[in-house]
Order: C-alpha cells, then sequence, then structure tokens
C-alpha cells in the first residue's frame, strides 16, 4: 500500500518528513509517484524488461548504486520473502547485478565491480526475473487457497478516504492517479 512505501520514501511519516508548499504540489508528487509505480507494473506484468532511470552525474555517468540502494532499502520491507529468492538456486541469481550495483562505488575497491553497462543490462534482466519468481509464487498461494478468497486488507471504496493519508476521497486521489 502506498501509505507503507510512502514512509520509506519520504523517511519518516510524511507529516514529519515532508513540507509540501500547498495540498495541490503534496497530491502532485504522490500522483507522480503512483504513476511510476503503476509503470513498473505495468511493464513487467507484459513481460518486459523494466530499465531504472540512472541520473547522471557531471561527467556523464550514469551511476547504479544510488538505485540499488533505494532498491535494498525497498526489499527490506518484504525481507522474508526477497531472502527466499536470494537463496533459491534456481533463482536467486537473477538478483546479484543489484548486489554488485549497491557497492558500485564502495571504498573498498575490492567491493567494486567491473564492467559496469554490463552489470546495468543484467540488472534490468534480474529486476524481470524476480518479477517472474514472486509472480509465480503468488499463482501458487493463490492457487492452494482457491476455495477460500480472502482480502488481507479492507477495500478501500472509491468515496473513501484515500489510504495514503493525503485527505482526499480515494477515486480523487491514488485511485484516481492509478487508471491514469
Amino acid at each position: 500500500m502506498p501509505s507503507e512505501y510512502y514512509r520509506e520514501v519520504c523517511g519518516g511519516e510524511m507529516s514529519d518528513a515532508c513540507e509540501f508548499s500547498s495540498l495541490e504540489e503534496a497530491n502532485e508528487i504522490l500522483g507522480l509517484m503512483v504513476r511510476q509505480w503503476n509503470t513498473i507494473a505495468s511493464t513487467l506484468f507484459k513481460d518486459e524488461v523494466y530499465v531504472p532511470l540512472l541520473l547522471q552525474d557531471e561527467n556523464g555517468v550514469a551511476k547504479g548504486n544510488d538505485w540499488a540502494h533505494g532498491f535494498m532499502r525497498g526489499t527490506l520491507m518484504r525481507h522474508g520473502g526477497w531472502a527466499e529468492l536470494v537463496e533459491d538456486e534456481e533463482h536467486g541469481g537473477c538478483m546479484v547485478p543489484v548486489f554488485m550495483l549497491h557497492y558500485e562505488y564502495d571504498e573498498d575497491p575490492e567491493m567494486r565491480p567491473e564492467q559496469r553497462e554490463n552489470i546495468k543490462a543484467h540488472m534490468a534482466a534480474g529486476l524481470l526475473q524476480a518479477y517472474r519468481y514472486f509472480r509465480a509464487q503468488r499463482q501458487v498461494s493463490a492457487g492452494a487457497h482457491a476455495s477460500e478468497p480472502r482480502r488481507s486488507t479492507p477495500k478501500v471504496g472509491r468515496n473513501d478516504p484515500c489510504p495514503c493519508g493525503s485527505g482526499k476521497k480515494y477515486k480523487k486521489c491514488c485511485g484516481g492517479a492509478a487508471v491514469n
């Protein structure tokens, strides 16, 4: 849920960690985050490789370690599931390029990977493999519970307050952004 990952993105509770100049600015930024999530999810759902945006430094070098640090922080939100993937002998290798980029500019030269452009290409392919792994896990889990469909969280109605905490109705906030 956005209300869960917003804390990680903002570095704490939004009300404590973020200062927006207006409600419109806050909604615009939250909407951009939801649209980015939807873009990534849609790309992976279509079984296409998603290439993360890597910002270039003043020398034109697109560093992957900042992205990898953020990705690794995200995996800690579901540590158990990601640990299962990493420990899986058949599928765990898809995460190696992410780990390598995580140490791309490490102080210890022995931790720095060689052939960074090659690693970035493998990282994007590895993300698709990780998505496929978790999709297969969800399908197995859904099949095992097919006779008892249950929702783990209450359904958010279109006119209910948005769970992101904006104070707006869901249909005018994240529910509307998910459609765009």
